[in-house]
């Protein structure tokens, strides 16, 4: 968890209006996740865009406004996410997917 704050705070010295993380929050605790969502919802509060690839639908579906479906490099879907009421349900109807890739 610390290794992810720290990675953050580095992204963040440069002071930008764009942040791109990718499973920010892999390997946190629940007070860590319960953290970083509150600071990246403070930071675009401010006016910040921050774009998280993440394949924890349910922590997505909690701390984004807005929701790109993306497939195979493809982009199904881009709603707020206040139209969608299960983003795993969303995913998976669009992608057709109703068993696992092995």
């Amino acid at each position: 968890g610390m290794g992810q704050r720290l990675s953050l705070a580095a992204a963040l010295l440069g002071d930008p209006g764009v942040l791109i993380l990718d499973e920010p929050t892999n390997g946190l605790d629940p007070a860590g996740i319960r953290w970083l969502r509150k600071f990246l919802r403070d930071l675009a509060a401010e006016g910040r865009t921050i774009v998280v690839s993440s394949h924890a639908l349910g922590e997505v579906q909690q701390t984004a406004d807005e929701v790109l479906i993306l497939d195979a490099g493809r982009l199904l879907s881009h709603r707020p996410m206040s139209e969608i009421d299960s983003l795993e349900d969303a995913f998976l109807d669009l992608t057709d997917r109703k068993e696992p890739i092995v």
